[in-house]
């Protein structure tokens, strides 16, 4: 899961970039079959990224994720996410970023954190795809976003804006969380959440595999969260 950064490589989905190895001449034989190992190695973590056959690609990190709509008195204002990350991956990241190991992240290890490790899932839509009434919703940026340290594991919290203001008509809501190379697993809970509902709006969340996604996808069809709301 190691990759090289002077090399362009990057660890699935560029969750995180590791810093470049300097390897000089007065290496040791042994240090030198260790990089040449260390290096090979990536080489071929680049072949498998390259490769045309994806199905051979197996999840290296793996998250638990969980969803709530949030309301205000126009509609929904979007979706607030919260991620957890397996316990490889948190040691990696925490190891770099929880500088004086308190297991707590100070507001400045925080911002470090962002800009070292989050920032870069913006070219990926932060592994988000949502539809509005069928129609893909253009996922600008991420916000709010808060990393924490909960039971010694590193979790993500932020908010997507996308806007659906209640008109007086049906609207459904479908938002997937999934990684489609299969480099990242992505575990969506099955009881999603709705926040600062209108008591004028009538909601209905479950969790399904729709049909509506099957062409925006190469591996599979994911699970997705699926709101329909409208006026009671």
């Amino acid at each position: 899961m190691f990759l090289v950064t002077s090399l362009n490589l990057d660890t699935p989905k560029n969750l995180y970039h590791c810093p470049p190895m300097n390897i000089t001449p007065d290496y040791s034989i042994k240090k030198m079959r260790s990089a040449l190992i260390f290096f090979s190695f990536c080489a071929a973590s680049l072949f498998i990224l390259l490769s045309p056959n994806k199905v051979a690609a197996h999840p290296h990190v793996f998250v638990d994720c969980t969803l709530t709509f949030e309301f205000d008195s126009e509609g929904l204002r979007g979706v607030r996410q919260k991620w957890w990350f397996d316990e490889m991956f948190a040691t990696m990241i925490l190891g770099d970023f929880d500088i004086n190991r308190d297991n707590k992240l100070s507001p400045e290890e925080a911002k470090a954190l962002e800009n070292g490790a989050f920032v870069n899932l913006k070219n990926f839509d932060y592994f988000t795809t949502i539809l509005v009434d069928g129609r893909k919703h253009t996922i600008a940026s991420a916000t709010e976003f808060k990393p924490t340290i909960e039971d010694s594991t590193l979790v993500y919290e932020f908010f997507i804006p996308c806007r659906v203001k209640e008109d007086g008509t049906p609207h459904t809501i479908i938002s997937a969380i999934y990684d489609d190379s299969l480099y990242t697993a992505i575990e969506l809970n099955l009881k999603n959440k709705i926040n600062g509902l209108p008591s004028s709006i009538a909601p209905n969340l479950e969790v399904d595999v729709p049909e509506a996604l099957a062409a925006l996808f190469v591996q599979m069809t994911p699970e997705a969260a699926i709101l329909t709301f409208g006026p009671k």
